[in-house]
C-alpha cells in the first residue's frame, strides 16, 4: 500500500507517517521499524552525548534500513550548544530529514538544501509558522493542542485549516494521533501526513521503561497533565509520574532524584486510545489500513490518495 500526498512523495516514502523524535525513547529500535513498515523514522540528536556517538547511532541505523530518516536538533544554543555540530554529522551521513525546534532555522534550511535534505519545523502559531516559512522551511509540524511532550494550545481543527489557508506549505499534524481515524480527520482538515509519538512509546521497540509504557496504557486524557513547571516550556505529562516525582518541587536541577523526561513521563492525549503495547510497524500498518478503509466511505479524503504496490 501507498497513501500518496505532498510529504510522502517530498520524501520518497510509501506512507505519510512520521515517528516523532522523542528524548530518551527514540533510537535505532524504533527508528527502523517505523521507516521498515513505510513511514519514516525519526530521532533527537541530543538522544546521544557525542557526536561521536551520534555519528555511531546513525550509521547502525544505516546498516539496518536503506530507508530515509529524520533527526532531530534544538536550535537553541542554551539548550544544545553542540548543534551545529550535530548538524554537520547529519549532513555527513546524508540524513534525508531534519526535524527543528527552537530558534531561527535559516542557516539549517539553506546548508540542508544545497545537498538535497529537507527542513521541517515544530511550530505552534501562526506566527511562528510564517517565521520558519519566511526562512524557507520545506514544511510545518503543526504541533496542536494534546501532544505529547511541549505541545501548544490550539486546537489542531483550527492550528492545520488556519496554517493551510496562510502559507503554500505543506503541513504535519502532530498531537493526540494514535489511529487510523485521527489520521483521517488530520488529513481531513488539510495536513499532508501524521506524527505519532505517545503512540510509539507503547512498543516493544522504544527504550523507554516498562512503568512508562504500562502508564501510557493504563492511562487516559484526564491523566495529561498540562505545564512549564517542568521543564520551563509548556508540555504535556503523565500526571501519575508527577506526582510521584512530587514535581515540580524536586526538579531544581540535574542532580536531584527526579529527573525530568527519565522519571517524570510525557504523553499527549492520545493515551486514550492505547490499549496495549504493540509493535511499532504493526501500529503504522493497522494505522494505514484504518485510514484506507475511512478513506474509501468519505469522498472527502480522496485527495490523499492510496495506491496498491
Amino acid at each position: 500500500m501507498r497513501i500518496s500526498t505532498k510529504i510522502s512523495d517530498m520524501l520518497g516514502i510509501d506512507l505519510p507517517i512520521l515517528g516523532a523524535p522523542m528524548f530518551l525513547v527514540s533510537y535505532p529500535d524504533l527508528v527502523v521499524a517505523v521507516s521498515e513498515a513505510g513511514g519514516i523514522g525519526c530521532f533527537p540528536a541530543l538522544n546521544y552525548r557525542s557526536t561521536e556517538e551520534l555519528r555511531d547511532g546513525l550509521q547502525e541505523i544505516r546498516s539496518r534500513t536503506k530507508k530515509p530518516i529524520g533527526v532531530n536538533l534544538i536550535l537553541y544554543k542554551d539548550h544544545n550548544p553542540n548543534w551545529p555540530r550535530q548538524f554537520e554529522v547529519c549532513l555527513e551521513e546524508k540524513v534525508e530529514l531534519i526535524i527543528t525546534s527552537l530558534g531561527s532555522p535559516r542557516t539549517v534550511v539553506q546548508e540542508a538544501k544545497s545537498v538535497g535534505a529537507k527542513v521541517f519545523c515544530d511550530v505552534t502559531t501562526l506566527r511562528h509558522a510564517k517565521v520558519v516559512a519566511k526562512a524557507g522551511a520545506d514544511a510545518l509540524i503543526a504541533v496542536a493542542q494534546g501532544a505529547g511532550g511541549h505541545a501548544g494550545n490550539i486546537s489542531p481543527y483550527a492550528l492545520i485549516p488556519q496554517l493551510k489557508a496562510e502559507l503554500d506549505l505543506p503541513v504535519i499534524a502532530a498531537g493526540a494521533i494514535s489511529d487510523g481515524k485521527q489520521m483521517a480527520a488530520s488529513l481531513s482538515l488539510g495536513a499532508d501526513a501524521v506524527y505519532l509519538g505517545t503512540r510509539l512509546i507503547a512498543t516493544p521497540e522504544a527504550q523507554a521503561a516498562e512503568g512508562y509504557k504500562n502508564m501510557i496504557v493504563d492511562s487516559t486524557a484526564d491523566d495529561i497533565v498540562y505545564t512549564a513547571e517542568i521543564s520551563g516550556i509548556p508540555a504535556n505529562w503523565l500526571k501519575k509520574s508527577v506526582e510521584k516525582a512530587d514535581a515540580p518541587s524536586r526538579i531544581a536541577g540535574d542532580e536531584d532524584e527526579y529527573k525530568r523526561w527519565r522519571d517524570i513521563w510525557s504523553a499527549g492525549h492520545g493515551v486514550s486510545q492505547i490499549g496495549s503495547v504493540q509493535p511499532a510497524g504493526e501500529i503504522v500498518r493497522s494505522m494505514a489500513e484504518e485510514y484506507d478503509a475511512i478513506r474509501r466511505s468519505l469522498p472527502a479524503l480522496e485527495g490523499a490518495a492510496v495506491q496498491s504496490s
